[in-house]
């Protein structure tokens, strides 16, 4: 994007979507752990590099791990991730800050790596897709807490909760398992 950015405060005849255009139809895509693509523009110094990270680096996130361990303590972030989801269990995370559950949803799904979620994978489940929940298998899901006393998505879980689901309330800690706290 700087380079875009140099380009279109450039006295060059040729206009900004044409490069603009030349890199996403003509420049390949750098494989992962493979060579960089140098872009070469006639009014730049140096060459736009594109590059992709090696293929067994950590998983690029752009969020702060602090978020999910603040939330949550190592001993059950271990639990939800080697316990859970390689297990390939059903697990519902609850929170009253959405922000907070989209985050710690791709976090936690983020420390699977070397391996992937297999499960399908729905970090803001909505009431009209609840039925998802009563799928046979493995699935990794987010509700978000709105307040609502008995018509929320989030207590009607809590009230219900599918057979063979996990429940971690990212507000407070707990995990549930049909109704208990897991030991």
């Amino acid at each position: 994007l700087t380079h875009l950015h140099l380009l279109s405060g450039s006295s060059s005849d040729i206009p900004l979507e044409r490069n603009i255009s030349h890199l996403l139809l003509s420049v390949p895509v750098p494989k992962p752990g493979g060579q960089c693509v140098l872009v070469p523009f006639s009014t730049m110094n140096e060459p736009m590099a594109l590059v992709m990270p090696p293929l067994k680096d950590l998983p690029l996130v752009d969020l702060s791990y602090r978020r999910v361990f603040a939330a949550l303590d190592v001993p059950t972030v271990v639990t939800i991730v080697l316990g859970f989801l390689c297990l390939e269990k059903k697990v519902i995370l609850i929170s009253t800050r959405q922000a907070l559950l989209l985050d710690c949803c791709e976090l936690l799904k983020s420390l699977l790596f070397p391996f992937d979620l297999c499960a399908p994978y729905v970090p803001h489940l909505t009431q009209p897709f609840m039925s998802c929940l009563e799928f046979p298998g493995a699935t990794f899901v987010g509700i978000h807490d709105n307040g609502q006393a008995k018509n929320g998505l989030a207590n009607i879980v809590r009230t219900s909760i599918p057979e063979d689901s996990i429940i971690v309330e990212l507000d407070s800690g707990e995990i549930n398992c049909d109704g208990n706290r897991y030991e």
